[in-house]
């Protein structure tokens, strides 16, 4: 019994043992099981997030990808804009050519074509307003035809007289001088009576290059003289018209201590043989060489040996004994070795002798083909200017206009031959 009991106790612990173990393993495989939910769960929440992470990188390269789309086809449309800015350049630069080209010729032709481009811009307005009229939410054909034929005839007008002007523009390029007189009706009727540019050059009154046309028809005779003169005197002059400025005032400055003066360089002018004056005082002859530059020359030996040559020269052609001097006037320095030339040749300097006012207007005493005596006095810009000589008495040089008018002379502009 007592062995059955024990036999039995120990089936009891054997079989509570292999329960107790039977639900050790169902709970660790519960928890196992609750454990492998809860990872699915995860992956499952992982694969959510992943789907979501993929249609947001789905929808971003979307974006891109249209982003980049709209790029290019921005890209394409600035090509394509490029290319017919490029073309509407080429276009240009071909009219440009053109248009060039024609004026080139500078002939009837040329003229035609640019009136005629010149007339269309002037008259676009016309075109622009019937194209509105054509278009507009009621169209008002019949207006639009008539601004049409409006818009030919003005540009008709136009052309032509852009042709006009345009000839009349080319004419004056050929003779300057002829927008001086154009309006002068006396002297058109004398223009037959003239053979070619220089003699109405010779009958131009030149003071109107110092003038406005206005100033020339308004002010008095004496007044617009003097004013041309004296724009004469301001305005920047040319180094011919400077050097015979600088003659002029040296035998000014000669004459003034009695010397008798003769303007052989600009009466001469390049056949002058280097002697721009020749002064003459009892039996004293200076042959006087005037040189007016620029502060930063330099006179060199070469023209002091230019002076003592011509001076030799005019001695030689002297029939009489007389003392001749060469001088030397400047308004800059010399080289040492121009002043060793000098003071061994015996040529009288004056250097540093600075132009200041003189008298430029020439009071000349003639006689006309009658024999009668004619006081005419001449402007630095009239023609006979240089071949006037001052030498005889009552003629003299005068600092104003109404000084020689004082003195009962007058001025003669119209020139025909040497008068």
């Amino acid at each position: 019994m007592e062995a059955l009991i024990f036999i039995g106790i120990v089936a009891a612990i054997a079989i509570w043992s292999g329960i107790s173990s039977l639900i050790g393993k169902i709970q660790d495989g519960k928890k196992a099981h609750d454990d492998l939910r809860k990872s699915r769960s995860e992956v499952y929440n992982l694969k959510n997030d992943c789907d979501s992470i993929k249609e947001e990188h789905k929808q971003e390269l979307h974006k891109l990808r249209r982003k980049i789309e709209l790029q290019g086809n921005t890209i394409h449309d600035i090509k394509q804009d490029s290319k017919e800015k490029q073309e509407q350049y080429g276009a240009t630069v071909k009219q440009k050519d053109q248009l060039f080209e024609q004026i080139k010729k500078n002939n009837h032709e040329s003229l035609e074509y640019i009136s005629s481009l010149i007339a269309d811009h002037l008259t676009l307005q016309y075109e622009m307003s019937a194209e509105y009229l054509e278009t507009k939410k009621h169209p008002a054909y019949q207006e639009a035809q008539r601004i049409r034929e409006l818009k030919g005839e003005t540009k008709e007008i136009i052309q032509k007289n852009k042709m006009l002007q345009y000839k009349y523009e080319f004419l004056f390029q050929l003779f300057p001088d002829l927008e001086l007189y154009i309006d002068d009706v006396e002297f058109l009727s004398e223009l037959s009576n003239l053979n070619n540019l220089e003699e109405i050059e010779d009958a131009t009154d030149r003071t109107r290059h110092y003038l406005s046309r206005e100033e020339y028809e308004n002010l008095s005779e004496n007044e617009r003289n003097q004013q041309a003169l004296d724009r004469y005197v301001k305005r920047q002059k040319s180094k011919w018209q400077i050097g015979r400025d600088y003659e002029l005032f040296v035998g000014y400055e000669y004459a003034k201590s009695g010397w008798d003066v003769e303007y052989f360089g600009i009466e001469k002018q390049l056949e002058d043989m280097g002697r721009d004056l020749i002064a003459r005082k009892g039996d004293e002859i200076h042959i006087i060489q005037c040189k007016y530059w620029a502060q930063h020359k330099l006179i060199h030996e070469k023209h002091i040996a230019q002076l003592y040559g011509t001076t030799v020269q005019f001695i030689l052609s002297l029939c009489s004994v007389k003392k001749v001097v060469p001088v030397f006037a400047t308004n800059i320095s010399l080289s040492n070795t121009a002043k060793s030339f000098a003071e061994y040749l015996d040529v009288k300097l004056i250097k540093n002798k600075h132009m200041t006012d003189f008298p430029r207007i020439k009071c000349n005493i003639n006689r006309d083909e009658w024999g009668t005596e004619t006081k005419i006095y001449h402007l630095p810009m009239d023609q006979q200017y240089d071949k006037t000589k001052i030498r005889d008495k009552g003629e003299f040089f005068a600092f104003t206009v109404q000084e020689a008018v004082d003195a009962g002379f007058r001025r003669a502009w119209r020139w025909y031959g040497n008068g």
